[in-house]
């Protein structure tokens, strides 16, 4: 894929290089020039000084051909700005703004940006660290009731199939991870002490696992 990033700071550097050590096409774009040195010699890609919605600029960076263009500048209004030009004008498939201030969200939504908002993940982050230090934290949807979780299991879970873990409307196991192997198993899928499972989980299904859990000796 041909993938245009804005911004090359920390998370635009990170996917940079994350998308190109991948065999994509990439281009990142920044007003910064000493932001874009950062990328180093290693990175495979191209390199394009100037603003994130300059049409010449990304033009230059190949935003007619992107098959992707994700905007993650420090700036929510430059954001905005260069998805709108990726998407009404260069027509590009897919599009993804970062957010950081929140009370933007509204305005995001009814211009139909995609968007990840930065500040209510690192938050959520966080909590979940604190508050469900079993649980390894990815993602909660949209409504903040169903998360993706990765739990170890520890000797109680040994000789348990999947579908005895699981629990209705609860949680539902899509995957697990078994040494160097991962499979997305079936409900009759044996477990073992020391499996990683991924699954869906609804919030405050945390505590009927526990015991279930690596580390937990009671």
């Amino acid at each position: 894929m041909r993938i245009v990033i804005a911004g090359s700071g920390r998370v635009g550097g990170d996917l940079a290089h994350a998308f190109a050590d991948r065999g994509h096409d990439v281009s990142v774009v920044d007003v910064d020039k000493s932001a874009l040195e950062l990328l180093g010699s290693t990175f495979n890609g191209s390199v394009h000084h100037g603003l994130a919605y300059d049409v010449e600029t990304l033009r230059e960076a190949g935003i007619e051909y992107a098959d992707a263009f994700i905007a993650v500048t420090n700036s929510d209004n430059a954001n905005l700005m260069s998805v709108q030009l990726a998407k009404q004008v260069f027509m590009v498939p897919t599009t993804i703004a970062r957010l950081d201030d929140p009370f933007r969200e509204p305005a995001y939504q009814e211009l139909d940006i995609d968007y990840v908002p930065a500040s209510r993940l690192v938050s959520r982050v966080m909590f979940e660290k604190v508050v469900e230090q079993e649980f390894d934290f990815h993602l909660t949807f949209e409504t903040g009731e169903v998360e993706i979780v990765d739990m170890r299991l520890g000797r109680r879970a040994d000789g348990m199939t999947v579908s005895e873990i699981q629990v209705s409307g609860r949680l539902r196991v899509a995957a697990v991870r078994r040494g160097e192997n991962t499979v997305i198993p079936q409900d009759d899928f044996v477990l073992r002490p020391g499996d990683m499972i991924v699954a869906a989980a609804r919030q405050g299904i945390s505590h009927k696992l526990r015991r279930y859990l690596e580390g937990d000796h009671g």
